[in-house]
């Protein structure tokens, strides 16, 4: 009888196990093409209802091979490289990432990136790339968004016209 009871409560317990995993995500967002002239800036509260990226969640990233081959690349340049652990489940919020000094509320390279859990994960994905003027003042903006599927473990390309972005999923 204990035993039936031990089962029952391992099977209500297992969907949960199941749903909140850890990750490690790497992100690799580059240029391979002129910058485009955008005249639609990056919006104000571009991490509205995000978490920001926090440095004890950092890992050391694991892509430096192709983060190299890439800025070797005549005509590529490597905007940003970050690598992170992160709790994915259905609830669990975006995640905000930036780089470089902030002018007012942007900063040069910044993004939110969701994933979602699933037999396939899939990622919702926007990053900015911002040009500003010689007081700090946002003056266009570079704009990749894209919603993809992700297999963890698979490094995944996504294309823009002037920007890519690898990402890559490892289950810890």
């Amino acid at each position: 009888m204990p035993a039936r009871w031990l089962l029952w409560l391992l099977f209500l317990c297992a969907p949960s196990a199941f749903a909140e995993a850890l990750y490690r995500v790497e992100v690799l967002l580059f240029r391979h093409d002129a910058p485009l002239l955008a005249s639609q800036r990056a919006p104000s509260g571009w991490a509205k209802d995000t978490q920001m990226l926090e440095r004890n969640a950092e890992r050391p990233p694991m892509l430096e091979a192709i983060a190299e081959r890439l800025s070797a690349e005549p005509g590529y340049q490597l905007l940003l490289h970050r690598a992170w652990r992160q709790q994915i489940s259905d609830d669990g919020k975006a995640i905000a990432l930036h780089q470089g000094p902030r002018h007012f509320e942007h900063y040069p390279i910044q993004g939110v990136l969701k994933i979602r859990p699933g037999r396939y994960m899939r990622t919702d994905v926007t990053f900015w790339v911002n040009r500003f003027g010689d007081y700090g003042q946002l003056l266009a903006s570079e704009r990749l968004t894209q919603r993809v599927r992700l297999v963890p473990g698979r490094l995944t390309y996504i294309d823009h016209d002037s920007l890519g972005l690898l990402i890559e999923l490892k289950r810890l």
